[in-house]
């Protein structure tokens, strides 16, 4: 599966409201393994677009891809929209291998998959002879299937050679040396600005002996030449401090505020019954998916489900929400939909063609233009070209972003929340995970992330095996 090289020539991607990157110039070899890293909203998934034909660079071209067969998957799958998550994956999945492509390009592969499914992924992708190109946030695939990391950050692409723990050890030692620098600039700026104060100090006292005119002018020269040249060597070592603090900049994640957010609930006063199940059985038509079901939330509860891939877990979701696609047979007294907050996966919740401020004002239309911008500041869309941004161009962290601030415009009585940690960067999980632990309402979340719902304060989990929904004791 040996192809030339692709080059990557000065390539940049900008919208209306930020600047992902710019000036980007690499080649990708035959066989390399890359994986692309970085915060939400960098560019990241718009990068594999451009690599793959399916969007346009600001500036820039890529070159070198004519006539090589190149397997896809996008980030979010639309397709097979039968199937649950993990399923849409490994359709498409197999689908792109099936075209035994000499590039296998990936975004974010492991969203939906449970750990037996990932592991089997990770085996196949280390099996794989072609050139790999992923994006993801999966630690253990950056550890086990790359060999060449691109961090966006800043505005640039740095690359790095080596799996993710090389990379981290080479940042670590890239910001202790540039630290190391600083710290002695800085201290060489402070003796420097002391000895000007001494000079001036020596100055002034001596302006007020009585002298001769000739010695005294000889001295004020003397004393003016001491004093230019100390205030060069400052201005010098400004230059240098900022030319060094911008090298951190690019090393250093940069500064980021965090939503100040708190999902309120007007239900939380006293221990009362939102949804209850008995005898339960829901599927499609004749078809039954889950059967013996026995559920029940309160209005302080906090739950979470889990199973494998198409267990049943979001068909169940779909008939709390009461899908008319799902039959439910059994004893079901529900919420209307309209009091549940529901993140859906694929963020289907959001219309594409509306903006941020406006998904905002359908949510609450009692909501007034300062309220919504107040609202949205917490959720960290802050700039006007943010704030106007139309849906589909948000990346899948914004998307996550938006829907938690579209559910909070209206306190639900039950939060459900489909996979929330699908797309989002390490930071972003946790700061989510403490934003729950403090919620005072009920949620129901799905994840297969253990160590995000370990930070969780769970009442209660639930998991499906064998189409029968379990509930599990520690």
């Amino acid at each position: 599966m040996a192809h030339k090289p692709i080059s990557i020539t000065n390539l940049s991607l900008e919208f209306p409201h930020k600047v992902c990157f710019s000036g980007f110039s690499t080649q990708i070899l035959p066989g390399e393994r890359i994986g692309i890293i970085g915060r939400n909203g960098t560019g990241k998934s718009s990068l594999l677009k451009i690599l793959t034909d399916n969007m346009d660079s600001t500036s820039g071209r890529v070159s070198g891809v004519d006539g090589l067969r190149i397997g896809y998957v996008p980030q979010t799958v639309l397709q097979h929209s039968d199937l649950s998550g993990g399923e849409r994956f490994n359709k498409s999945f197999s689908d792109a291998l099936a075209s035994h492509p000499d590039v296998l390009v990936l975004d974010e592969p492991t969203n939906h998959l449970d750990q037996n499914t990932k592991y089997s992924l990770m085996r196949m992708l280390n099996n794989y002879q072609g050139t790999l190109i992923i994006v993801t946030h999966d630690i253990d695939l950056l550890t086990k299937c790359v060999d060449k990391i691109w961090h966006i950050e800043n505005g640039r692409i740095n690359v790095f050679f080596g799996n993710y723990y090389d990379y981290m050890s080479e940042k670590g030692i890239q910001l202790s040396v540039q630290q190391k620098a600083l710290d002695s600039l800085q201290k060489e700026k402070k003796k420097l600005r002391i000895q000007r104060q001494q000079e001036a100090q020596k100055m002034a006292k001596s302006g007020k002996k009585k002298a001769k005119d000739n010695d005294k002018l000889g001295f004020d020269a003397k004393s003016g030449n001491a004093q230019a040249k100390a205030g060069a060597k400052i201005t010098k070592l400004r230059e240098k401090l900022e030319e060094v603090q911008t090298e951190i900049g690019s090393t250093r994640l940069p500064e980021e505020y965090r939503p100040k957010f708190v999902l309120d609930s007007a239900y939380t006063q006293s221990n009362s019954n939102l949804i209850s199940v008995s005898f339960g059985e829901c599927g499609y038509g004749t078809q039954t998916v889950l059967s013996e079901i026995y559920f029940s939330i309160d209005s302080n509860d906090k739950i979470a489900l889990s199973g494998s891939n198409a267990s049943g877990k979001t068909t169940f979701i779909r008939a709390l929400m009461q899908d008319p696609k799902v039959t439910c047979n059994g004893d079901w007294h529900l919420l209307p939909a309209k009091d549940i907050g529901y993140l859906e996966q694929h963020y289907q919740n959001l219309d594409s063609e509306q903006t941020v401020e406006g998904t905002i004002q359908d949510r609450n239309p009692s909501m007034n233009s300062l309220e919504i911008r107040k609202h949205l500041n917490s959720f960290l869309f802050r700039k006007n070209e943010e704030v106007f941004a139309k849906v589909k161009t948000l990346s899948g962290g914004e998307k996550a972003r938006l829907s938690l601030a579209q559910i909070a415009a209206r306190p639900p009585k039950l939060l459900i929340l489909d996979e929330i940690t699908n797309n989002l960067d390490i930071e972003t999980k946790q700061y989510i995970a403490s934003v729950l632990s403090q919620y005072p309402g009920a949620f129901l979340v799905i994840s297969h992330e253990r160590a995000f719902l370990d930070q969780l304060p769970l009442t209660a989990e639930y998991m499906i095996q064998n189409g029968i929904l379990k509930q599990k004791f520690r």
